[in-house]
């Protein structure tokens, strides 16, 4: 994600179709995040972004620590 224009009362972001598919499969997983994220689930849907199909979970992996 790289912000592109920065004020007071708004930010401008671009991002990958990836990233932006995940944003959006997160913000539609967690309805209870209010109206905030339902705006921007809007916003990312009108620039083109999908959310991946339903049999296709996010999967998110984890490395632990490197062990010096």
């Amino acid at each position: 994600m790289r912000i592109v224009k920065q004020d007071k009362k708004s930010v401008t972001v671009t991002l990958n179709a990836s990233k932006a598919q995940d944003l959006l499969d997160g913000l539609l997983a967690h309805p209870e995040l209010g109206d905030l994220a339902t705006d921007l689930s809007a916003k990312l849907q009108a620039a083109g972004a999908e959310p991946q199909p339903s049999d296709a979970p996010i999967r998110y992996e984890h490395a632990p620590p490197l062990q010096h």
